[in-house]
């Protein structure tokens, strides 16, 4: 392999493999990652997303939805050990989701690092709502929202249906004034969103390192101060000592995840804990033939469901605390 190169590792998934696949490049290839923010490149590592189902206007083909995760290793013996880690945790991974073989090619490192920005394109979400790359500059109404992202490794660009859902939920949900916090944020861009819409103080977590770096450049990008009265960040899941702070909350993650979370199998408290009394809780990542599995678990928390909305075969659901739990 010559200076210079890179070997790329792509699959082709759909529905919440693709979500798996880049946990699984992120865990054994993320700390490759070496980004120059001013320029905007990066010398390897990390995973990628392409989506294959959209068009250039973010708008979703009929009967496709397939993404493909790509990740990009270095030469020499670590990468060869990285890229041996990558495969069996692949081969692991395809006895839980139908997937074909990967795909490994080399690859000039100027090639790749602006690849994927060909897929991502601004897109308008809900009534007032315009999520942009950071280095587009779309034509802007005078009553638009504009969110500029550059989610490097960071899930939740926008171009997944579980985005966009959470995204016109929030137009509707959250007023001005609205304590509002995100689980599993990503790249940042529902408590962006959030904030732009007047909610504070809004609160944003992840449990992985590189979304915190994501969502707090994101911050900078849309010139959100960051700090506990205004858009506060940390590493994590659910807060202890915030119970029925926050009237909205959202957690676009997965739905056996978002179980676990309401009956606080990963955590001390429950995902419904911080939730004010009559507050809403959207919940997405849900895959239609796992909804009642989630509102199940809301309802053993006093959690009633108000509003639905689908694309695909994707669900937000949006439930409001009706009862209080006596998590206090």
């Amino acid at each position: 392999m010559n200076a210079g190169e890179l070997v790329e590792i792509a699959v082709e998934v759909d529905g919440e493999a693709a979500e798996a696949v880049v946990e699984l490049f992120n865990r054994f290839n993320g700390s490759d990652w070496v980004e120059d923010s001013a320029a905007g490149e990066a010398s390897g590592g990390g995973a990628v997303l392409e989506s294959t189902g959209y068009d250039d206007f973010g708008n979703p083909v009929v009967g496709e939805y397939k993404t493909v995760v790509k990740t990009y290793v270095k030469p020499g013996p670590r990468g060869l050990r990285i890229q041996r880690q990558i495969e069996e945790g692949l081969w692991r991974l395809r006895l839980l989701y139908p997937m074909p073989e990967p795909v490994a090619r080399t690859v000039k490192d100027e090639d790749w690092a602006h690849a994927w920005k060909r897929h991502y394109k601004p897109m308008r979400i809900g009534r007032r709502v315009l999520l942009t790359p950071a280095w587009e500059e779309p034509d802007v109404l005078p009553e638009d929202i504009v969110v500029r992202l550059e989610p490097g490794m960071a899930f939740g660009t926008g171009l997944h249906p579980t985005t966009r859902l959470c995204v016109a939920a929030l137009e509707d949900w959250v007023r001005p004034g609205d304590s509002f916090m995100d689980v599993g944020t990503g790249s940042g861009v529902l408590s962006i969103v959030a904030a732009k819409l007047g909610a504070g103080p809004v609160w944003a977590t992840d449990i992985d390192p590189l979304a915190i770096r994501a969502a707090r450049e994101n911050a900078a990008r849309n010139d959100i101060s960051l700090g506990n009265d205004a858009l506060h960040i940390e590493q994590g899941s659910i807060p202890e000592g915030q119970a029925g702070r926050f009237e909205v909350i959202a957690a676009n993650i997965l739905a056996e995840v978002l179980v676990g979370l309401l009956d606080g199998t990963y955590e001390k408290v429950s995902l419904a804990e911080p939730l004010a009394l009559e507050g809403h809780l959207i919940l997405s990542g849900i895959l239609e033939d796992k909804s009642e599995m989630v509102m199940s678990a809301a309802a053993r928390h006093g959690l009633k469901e108000v509003d639905r909305r689908q694309e695909a075969d994707w669900l937000a659901l949006v439930v409001r605390k009706e009862h209080d739990m006596g998590y206090a």
